[in-house]
């Protein structure tokens, strides 16, 4: 018996519900399993399972052994997949975290061509709150600088630099009053990201502040994206957030000497006690692709 074998075998009977799927699921017999659930059990001291000819039930104990094994389990995954990767190709799943804009209107753009050039590796794409603290669950985790962050646990690395600007529709510009000057803004409608109301500050270069209003806010930046190349008004983003719609000619610049103060984007990747192959080729990647760009909007990250 060993932790290892013994504890993916209660990590399959808990995600398969009873013994004998498990067993068939693992090519192995009922009676072995039981074996080893029960040298856990005696291992640990507590009972982890309720087992009746009919049911079989998780007990606290063993919801919260359970929970821990999952990423233990994982995290075991990756040393061997990272140790493999010294020696030959790399592979293993990359679990990345980041706001709704940067991953799908950033990351999927470079994420094709990387996985063509590492065939091996899987991605998981995981939806952050913008802001948030990273996530021990997760190999990077990408957002804006954070001050707050536990530096003890994190290596923290710029990524790219990025600024913002204004973008509208040809439509929304036709009939309306030509946009020369800043304070012009002014009588335009503004498409807002948030849930800071349909009246934003926002800070620009040389430290120039304006007022911006609007009839629609969203918390959805694809929603933002969708609205401007509708006619609804104008958008203050980067250019490579809304990239494929330049090229396209669903919007153009607006006043592009107008920006918001230079940005970054970091990616945060916990300190282990094994390589990070994968994690750091991706990042190396990124750099490559996303510099110098402008690349999101702030308040997305």
């Amino acid at each position: 018996m060993d932790w290892i074998t013994c504890t993916k075998s209660f990590v399959a009977v808990v995600e398969q519900g009873s013994l004998a799927q498990a067993a068939s699921t693992l090519d192995t017999s009922s009676s072995a399993l039981s074996k080893r659930l029960s040298w856990l059990e005696k291992q640990l001291g507590v009972q982890l399972l309720k087992r009746t000819t009919r049911n079989l039930t998780v007990t606290d104990a063993g919801k919260v052994f359970y929970r821990r094994s999952v990423h233990l389990l994982d995290d075991w995954q990756q040393i061997l997949a990272e140790t493999t990767s010294t020696y030959g190709e790399v592979q293993g799943v990359l679990r990345i975290g980041a706001p709704l804009a940067t991953g799908s209107r950033v990351l999927v753009h470079y994420l094709a061509e990387f996985l063509q050039t590492y065939p091996n590796i899987q991605v998981e794409l995981h939806t952050v709150t913008p802001g948030q603290l990273p996530d021990l669950n997760l190999d990077v985790f990408i957002s804006r600088e954070l001050t707050d962050f536990n530096s003890t646990s994190y290596i923290a690395t710029k990524l790219f630099s990025f600024q913002a600007g204004f973008y509208a529709s040809p439509s929304y510009l036709e009939d309306r009053p030509v946009i020369e000057t800043p304070e012009q803004l002014a009588l335009h409608n503004c498409l807002l990201f948030g849930s800071h109301g349909h009246e934003q500050e926002h800070v620009f270069e040389n430290n120039r502040r304006l007022r911006l209003r609007g009839n629609f806010t969203t918390q959805n930046p694809e929603a933002l994206v969708a609205a401007a190349v509708a006619g609804m008004g104008l958008i203050l983003v980067g250019e490579n957030t809304v990239k494929r719609e330049l090229s396209n000619g669903l919007l153009i610049p607006v006043l592009p000497e107008l920006k918001q103060p230079l940005n970054a984007a970091y990616a945060y990747y916990p300190k282990l006690n094994y390589n990070h192959t994968k994690t750091k080729l991706f990042i190396d990647f990124i750099k490559q692709k996303a510099s110098p760009g402008q690349t999101t909007n702030p308040h997305y990250l």
